[in-house]
């Protein structure tokens, strides 16, 4: 090796005669010992080598280079790596500064940059990015824009004039407006029908422009690489995609994609104002959080989907055929074709009007055929084929359809029609778990992301308003301190002068306009010419100010909006003059007050406030209107008068809290219709591009004569129009035409994206945002107003007492008592805590943690009996209530009152008849509440309300069922008289009479009663008697706790939600009022009875042409009247509210588009602008209005839930935190794993079906299971029927033999878990149904169940879920909320069933017509459940009220009804029209409830997740302890401990090292050094949330609890602790070096000590560190 290095280093330096570094044998660089010492010797070389890159590289100065490793070496490395690791730590916590976030302004305590530093690159100020190589450019306006410093595309570095001049100009404001009017000008060229002769010259200049702008970006930021480059920003990704579509679409024909151009105007979401902002983030939010909804959501579909296919395939092909074949008329030159017979649309029966065949089907309950007509399955599926349950795709879509609520009624009466009215449970299952829970989850997924984010910028504002008022307050400081050498006078001085500049600066600041003309201003409007003058101003300005004045202004409104709402049609002249008259009148009124204020006020101080400014706006139109009164073309004057009503808002505002909310949620509002709209516009245009010129040349697909209909996307009103009615919930229909007229593929794609962006996300922002106006808007005010003043002081002068201001207090929480009492007692003595016990929501919990902790009251309550089975039972009562029991001393009858007036009643009760009278009481008390009587009642209750489903219009014709239903009804009647009789001599009467629930118990009785009487007498007419009996059923609300807690619940919210619909109604009004001066008297047309056909406006111009044809003798022809209309205030409000509900709003929508003039005949879309009125009503009467009720419901709910949880009021957050932690972790406790078998064999199956991958085969074949059932269809070939029976043998063989498996290897433990019993199940019916099909079929059930058999293989899935986190929330959703929702279910069927009977009653024997026909009417009770189940909420209930308007001579008044004595057909239009409105209110109550519940479930378990400790965790923490403890002692050993809480998973994981943390726990230890489970989980749960001694009492009560329920731990008791143990084990090792030591020195010397240790053995001694050592010591 010398001899091959000498020549090297000869030629390298000495040759060269200088020295240098050496290369050595592994290729690198080192150096000699002479170079080195000279540069460790020379410090100057040194120093300048610490100031390059080498530094690193350099070792320390003056030391040497190698160094033995010792202790303090350890000791130096722990401290650097600490620092190190505290630096990491530092940057991490390190926050972005909000304030200096791109494309904010600049905070105002940096100052205003010098011009020249504008629009320039500046140093980084924001801390975080100052270590990020990035520079800020602050253009005008002060707003900051951030850049990389690195070189932009790798050639334009941040100092580059090309880089500096793109930047000036993309950061310019001028460059931003420029790209807007571009995008603007480009889709108004896009969307405008008009196109010039330019070709393809736009596109060019508009790509270009749009190319430009990326080439500024991308020279300014970079392309890709940095993170404010062109491609990090979201924003830029849809530019570059359109630019390049555009480019290659010049060079190469491509299918249309000039639409997704269309997506350009998104752009203004990003450079609008903050709110705009929030709503959008809301919805990218809910997009990233609907994950595992929609999951859930698409297997719940694919469940009902399959259940439709295997229950309905084929269904809806069954129709109508002429039967028997008369083949006098069939053409005889052809071979007879029996299928193209039964498909020929002349031989199949067609309802007039109607599109499709009538369908029917050949069970005993569905639809029957006309005599002439068999039922037979030909021809297609209605609705142009597209709804059937033929395939699993149409029958996911028609799933889909019905989750949405989406034209579901006439898809639930084809399938009842056709399938059997029995399946009507189906379509209820779907509701419930489809409408009321998953869109319900979508809702609350979209509201939390709505509030999060709000309360995020509401914290952000919180925050920088205080760091902002901190440094006003620095800056006062050290003012303050600078001017303290000045004299006390100079001082006062200068603080004088100084808030003199300060208001000035102020005032200043607060003017938007020049000084001069504010001084011209005080000039010309303060009119202060002369003393007199101002003492008229004094007079009048008190005239003006006093209450009175208020008063008779807002009478005056009052009396001129009830003069607007007079107006109707037909109007006589008389009327209509005293209508004008009046209108003038309240005209000079207005105008006198504005003239008063303005001189009492002068106009410089008057157009300061905007009430003031708001009436003489209404003054100025007044005006207005009566100058151009006699000019044509304005008649929408007259619709100004509307704004005289908001005057009223005005006297309401300070006490009305709903129009507070209004107003305060107006900028959201404003904002959330700017992204609606835009979203719109865009999937208009979209639609346009891609469909508009298939509607053209398509229409006779969808047109009998070829032309446009109604709803069409060939213009872009019309598309948006489409869109807007797809937004409402009517989107099936014209997706139908869509696909009919331009494929189904690409139509479904549309309108599947469309729905879930518009329906499922921007419409729930609705709701979010009321929901977030009520948490940010307070309570009304107590303070009085004028009105409230003028109104008490008429009071006084009337000499009726006035409350006093001191006992406001008192009597506000009187007043809440009394609400919350409602549905308790009618007095308000009873203690606030019945009613919170009353109005309690029945929400199950997650676990039951709650149980446990509350195990004791929850008994105490539930184990008492209750008054009337419906006395409100509280701890309180309860406690007197047992009393009670005890001493069975009933109280007293009567009050103090009576006995004071009636003193015989007060008798000795020790004797004589008195104690008579008290036995009675106590063998009556005894009966009525004991459990066996109100199980009696109960039954007695439910077999009333049976008997009365008996009574239809066929009754008569059964005179032995009619006596026995006499015969029962008095019985039953007797049966209540009693049990009231026997509650009052019970309870006494005024324990009876002060309850509400037996209040309503008694006028139950009373109408049994009255009626039994009037039938006795023989009174005709007890029809309305009759139909009262319904309300029996509502004695059940006092016998089922989960409907009375609902009920009260809602009527404690009555008063707030008759304040939202005071509203609701005044908003309504004014749209109604605007309706009728619209449309009043114009919906008449001419109408041919006979061909059932309008005449068209050139053969019938109007109502005289069409008399004169009547008076010709053409009596088919008529001039009629649509029954929904604008002709008075009334019948608006019943147009609004069908419009509201969207129900029958087409045809008043159509009706108001054809108007022309008053009596003249409508003809096609005459005025389609009247769109736009029914658009905006609903938008601000339905979509934002409605949603006012769920707040006010989810507010109330909220309220009493809080109330009921005053115990926590006292705690901290972080106490509340540790409570709810401690309640979860007492529920808890260790589970026996399952034990492996002992037998080799079973053991190696056992070690197979508990593998995990073992599991994920088994999900994948149960998922591939679920895709074989999908590939079913009708009318499949015999060849795919064979296929799909072996592949349904082979699933089922494999999951019979996996059962096998996991029998056989988990033996009893098998049916230990609900899963194993569930999939054992569903597999035994599998294999049963395979093999005994042919005998199920032919003996036991159809074939059509059989099918279903097969689907419960599909709850195999259901295993999935447990490997899933999310969906188990949302499942645990469900679980927390189904007692609820079920409670909810209960009460909406009691009022079907009640307004069911009151139908029988009152509309059976109307002509059938709307919706009404021979299955779905209300002639029997089982026609009336399911009508009025289709009309719930979003239901028909517009066409069930079509024919109850019905009078003649659409309906025969005297036409006889066989079997009955009953006469006429005709509707009874004012009882139908309460009916079906009170119907459509309580169901809409009910669907806010079910939204209540879902909300509150879900946001009570996104919080407990969100805490730092959750059930999950407690859970996890138990399954790793069943591999540590696997005979579930609940004990390990302490060496275990280590490993035990390494394995956790975070929050509460310890990693290791974890020796040192876990000693300091200091956990108790019993006797062979074990630990139980609860002192680790205590001492995990502590690390997470903190220690606190206050917390002491409630550990001690977890673990009372908890050793109360597993006793396994009181046989223990600690005998030391971890802290003790290592204490014991360092001395032990202390001890041992010592004595080893001592054994040393013999040896040293030669000489071995008995017992001395060898040295093996020696060895094995631990050693600890020199610092553990010392501190031992």
């Amino acid at each position: 090796m010398e001899e091959s290095r000498e020549p090297t280093r000869g030629t390298g330096g000495c040759c060269s005669g200088r020295s240098g570094p050496v290369r050595g044998s592994s290729g690198r660089l080192r150096l000699d010992a002479p170079q080195l010492r000279r540069l460790l010797g020379d410090s100057g070389v040194h120093a300048e080598l610490q100031n390059t890159r080498m530094a690193r590289l350099l070792p320390p100065a003056g030391t040497e280079v190698f160094r033995r490793l010792s202790p303090a070496s350890l000791q130096e490395m722990e401290h650097r790596q600490q620092e190190e690791e505290e630096e990491r730590q530092r940057r991490k916590e390190q926050k972005i500064k909000v304030e200096l976030e791109a494309g904010k302004p600049l905070p105002f305590f940096y100052g205003d940059p010098p011009p020249e530093l504008l629009s320039t690159p500046l140093e980084e100020l924001d801390p975080y990015y100052q270590s990020q190589k990035t520079f800020i450019v602050v253009a005008k306006g002060n707003v900051v824009h951030r850049f990389d410093a690195a070189p932009s595309c790798f050639l334009l570095g941040p100092l580059s004039g090309v880089r500096t001049a793109a930047i000036r100009l993309l950061v310019h404001p001028f460059f931003s407006v420029f790209m807007m009017v571009t995008i603007l000008l480009h889709f108004v060229l896009m969307a405008s029908s008009w196109q010039p002769g330019w070709g393809e010259a736009p596109e060019y200049v508009f790509t270009a422009v749009y190319l430009f702008e990326v080439v500024v970006k991308v020279l300014s930021r970079g392309f890709c690489v940095g993170r404010f480059s062109f491609l990090r920003d979201p924003w830029n990704w849809l530019d570059s995609v359109l630019i390049v579509l555009a480019c290659v679409r010049f060079c190469v024909t491509l299918v249309n994609l000039s639409a997704l151009r269309t997506f350009r105007i998104l752009q203004f979401l990003s450079t609008v104002t903050q709110g705009l902002k929030t709503t959008a983030g809301a919805l990218v939010q809910s997009v990233k959080r609907l994950g595992d909804v929609m999951i859930l959501t698409v297997f719940f579909l694919s469940v009902f989907a399959l259940i439709g296919l295997q229950l309905f395939m084929g269904n809806l092909r069954h129709k109508c055929v002429i039967w028997p074949i008369n083949f006098t008329d069939i053409d005889t030159s052809k071979p007879f074709s029996f299928q193209e017979y039964i498909t020929n649309t002349t031989n199949q029966y067609y309802l007039p009007g109607q599109l499709d065949a009538l369908l029917c089907g050949n069970s005993s309950d569905a639809g029957m055929c006309p005599e002439g007509f068999t039922c037979i399955k030909a021809g297609n599926n209605p609705n142009y084929g597209f709804t059937n349950f033929d395939s699993f795709g149409w029958a996911f879509l028609s799933a889909f359809r019905l989750m949405t609520w989406d034209f579901w009624e006439n898809l639930c009466m084809l399938t009842l029609r056709s399938a059997g009215k029995t399946y009507v449970i189906f379509f209820m299952i779907i509701t419930f778990l489809g409408s009321f829970y998953l869109l319900n989850l979508i809702l609350a997924v979209v509201v939390m992301a709505y509030t999060e984010l709000n309360e995020g910028i509401a914290a952000e504002a919180k925050r920088k308003e205080d760091e902002y008022n901190q440094i006003l307050k620095a800056l006062k400081k050290r003012e303050k301190e600078a001017a303290c050498g000045h004299s006390a006078s100079a001082e006062v001085k200068t603080h004088e002068q100084g808030h003199t500049a300060v208001d000035a600066e102020k005032e200043k600041d607060r003017r938007t306009c020049p000084s001069c003309c504010y001084d011209f201003a005080g000039g010309v409007l303060k009119w202060n010419c002369c003393g007199c003058w101002r003492q008229v101003k004094q007079r009048l300005h008190a005239f003006v100010m006093n209450p009175f004045f208020d008063l008779g202004i807002t009478i005056c409104m009052i009396v001129n909006t009830i003069f607007l709402a007079m107006e109707h049609y037909p109007m006589t002249a008389a009327f209509d003059e005293m209508l004008c008259i009046g209108n003038l009148v309240f005209t000079g009124i207005l105008v006198a007050e504005m003239l008063l204020k303005l001189l009492a006020m002068d106009p410089y101080y008057y157009f300061q406030v905007g009430w003031n400014i708001f009436d003489s706006i209404v003054v100025f139109t007044a005006l207005l209107e009566l100058v151009l009164a006699d000019v044509s073309g304005f008649p929408l004057l007259r619709s100004f008068r509307l704004l005289r009503v908001f005057k009223l808002v005005k006297s309401w505002l300070p006490h009305s809290r709903p129009w507070k909310i209004i107003k305060n949620s107006l900028g959201a509002l404003a904002n959330l219709l700017l992204v609606l709209f835009i979203v719109l516009i865009i999937f208009a245009e979209v639609g346009r591009q891609l469909f508009g010129r298939s509607y053209q040349d398509c229409v006779c697909k969808i047109s009998y004569d070829c032309e446009l209909p109604r709803w069409h996307m060939n213009d872009l009103y019309h598309a948006f129009l489409i869109m807007f009615r797809a937004l409402c919930g009517e989107w099936i229909e014209t997706m139908w035409d869509c696909m009919e007229v331009a494929g189904q593929a690409q139509c479904l794609i549309f309108y599947m994206v469309f729905v879930f962006i518009c329906k499922l996300l921007v419409a729930n922002l609705f709701l979010a945002l009321v929901l977030s106006a009520f948490r940010n808007t307070p309570a009304a005010t107590e303070e009085k107003s004028n009105m409230q003043i003028a109104m008490s002081r008429i009071w006084t002068l009337l000499g009726k007492s006035h409350a006093e201001p001191e006992h406001a207090g008192v009597d506000k929480k009187a007043e809440d008592r009394k609400e919350y009492l409602a549905l308790t007692s009618v007095a308000s003595d009873q203690p606030s805590s019945d009613a919170l016990a009353a109005v309690r929501v029945p929400l199950a919990t997650d676990d039951d943690s709650d149980d446990l902790m509350e195990k004791d009251t929850k008994e105490d309550f539930h184990k008492q009996p209750s008054v009337c089975s419906t006395m409100m039972k509280t701890p309180v009562a309860a406690e007197k209530k047992e009393e009670d029991l005890k001493s069975r001393q009933p109280k007293d009858c009567c009050d103090a009152g009576c006995y004071r007036c009636c003193p015989w009643l007060d008798v000795d009760v020790s004797r004589g008849p008195g104690k008579v009278w008290l036995h009675l009481r106590k063998t009556c008390f005894s009966i009525v509440e004991h459990t066996s009587f109100e199980a009696f009642m109960t039954v007695v209750i439910l077999l009333s309300c049976g008997v009365l489903a008996f009574e239809d219009i066929y009754l008569e014709q059964r005179p032995a069922l009619r006596a026995i239903l006499e015969y029962t009804e008095l019985v039953f009647t007797y049966i209540f008289v009693t049990e009231m009789l026997l509650k009052w001599v019970a309870y006494g009467l005024r324990a009876y009479f002060t309850n509400a629930w037996c209040w309503l118990d008694f006028l139950i009785v009373n109408v049994s009663v009255m009626h039994l009487t009037a039938s006795a007498l023989g009174f005709s007419g007890i029809s309305p008697l009759r139909s009262l009996r319904a309300l029996r059923s509502l004695k059940t609300l006092c016998r089922c706790e989960g409907m009375k807690v609902v009920a009260g619940a809602l009527v404690g919210a009555i008063p707030s939600l008759l304040q939202v619909l005071l509203v609701c109604l005044t908003i309504w009004l004014i749209f109604g009022i605007m309706g009728v001066n619209l449309f009043a008297g114009k919906f008449h047309y001419c109408f041919n009875e006979t061909s059932e056909e309008y005449f068209h406006r050139e053969d019938v111009g109007n109502k005289s042409e069409c008399l004169m044809l009547v008076g010709m003798d053409y009596h088919e022809v008529r001039w009629k009247n649509i029954r929904i209309n604008f002709d008075h205030i009334g019948m608006a409000y019943l147009a609004l509210l069908q419009v509201a509900t969207f129900k029958g709003w087409m045809d008043i929508m159509y009706a108001a588009v054809d108007t022309t003039k008053i009596e003249d005949q409508p003809f096609y879309e005459a005025n389609p602008y009247m769109y736009l009125y029914f658009v905006l009503f609903a938008i601000f009467g339905s979509l934002f209005t409605l949603q006012l009720f769920t707040g006010v419901i989810i507010e109330s709910f909220r309220q009493q839930k809080a109330k009921l949880e005053e115990a926590d009021v006292f705690m901290t957050e972080s106490q509340r935190k540790y409570h709810k932690a401690m309640k979860k972790l007492g529920s808890k406790k260790p589970l026996k794993p399952v034990p492996r078998p002992q037998n080799a064999c079973q053991g190696l199956v056992f070690d197979l079906v508990t593998n995990k991958w073992f599991e994920i085969f088994v999900a994948v074949m149960i998922c591939l299971s679920m895709v074989v059932l999908m590939l079913e269809t009708d009318d499949q070939s015999e060849e795919k029927e064979v296929i799909l029976y072996w592949m349904h043998f082979f699933f089922i063989s494999l999951f019979t033999v996996e059962c096998c498996l996991r029998i056989f290897g988990l033996r009893r433990h098998f049916f230990a878990d609900c899963w194993n019993i569930l999939d054992f199940v569903v597999i035994l019916m599998s294999v049963v149904g395979l093999f005994l099909a042919d005998l199920i079929e032919k003996y036991f059930i159809s074939p059509v169940l059989f099918r279903v058999v097969r689907l419960t293989r599909v709850f195999l899935v259901l295993r999935l879920i447990r490997f899933t986190k999310g969906i188990r929330m949302l499942l645990g959703t469900l679980k927390k909320s189904l007692p609820a929702l079920l409670s909810v279910g209960v009460l909406l069927f009691l009022i079907m069933f009640i307004y069911s009977i009151f139908g029988m009653y009152s509309f059976a024997y109307v002509k059938h017509g709307g919706a009404t026909d021979d299955m779905w009417n209300f002639e029997t009770f089982g026609n009336s459940i399911i009508s009025l189940f289709m009309s719930t909420v979003t239901g028909t209930w517009d066409g069930m009220l079509f024919p109850i308007m019905s009078t003649p001579p659409d309906c025969d008044p005297y036409l006889g009804n066989p079997g009955t004595s009953v006469i006429g057909d005709c509707g009874k239009p004012t009882a139908g029209i309460v009916f079906f409105s009170s119907y459509v209110i309580l169901t809409f109550l009910m669907a806010i409830t079910f939204i209540t519940i879902v909300l509150e479930s879900y946001r009570e378990l996104t919080e407990e997740r969100a805490e730092p400790l959750c059930e999950d965790d407690f859970d996890m923490f138990y399954e790793n302890w069943q591999r540590f403890d696997p005979a579930a002692s609940q004990f390990i050993q302490y060496s275990a401990l280590s490993d035990f809480c390494d394995t956790l998973l975070h929050p509460l994981r310890i990693p290791k090292p974890n020796a040192v943390k876990l000693m300091n726990m200091d956990l108790p230890l019993v006797s062979g050094d074990k630990i139980h489970c609860l002192d680790i989980l205590l001492a995990l749960t502590s690390e997470v949330l903190g220690d606190s001694g206050e917390m002491d009492d409630l550990k001690a009560s977890v673990k009372e609890r908890f050793m109360a329920n597993n006793p396994s731990k009181v046989s223990y008791e600690p005998v030391s602790s971890t802290r003790s143990k290592k204490q014991e084990e360092e001395a032990a090792s202390v001890i041992q070096r010592a004595y080893k030591k001592h054994q040393e020195e013999p040896r040293k010397q030669g000489k071995e000590e008995p017992g001395d240790i060898p040295a093996e053995e020696d060895e094995k001694l631990p050693v600890l560190p020199p610092a553990e050592e010392q501190s031992i010591a």
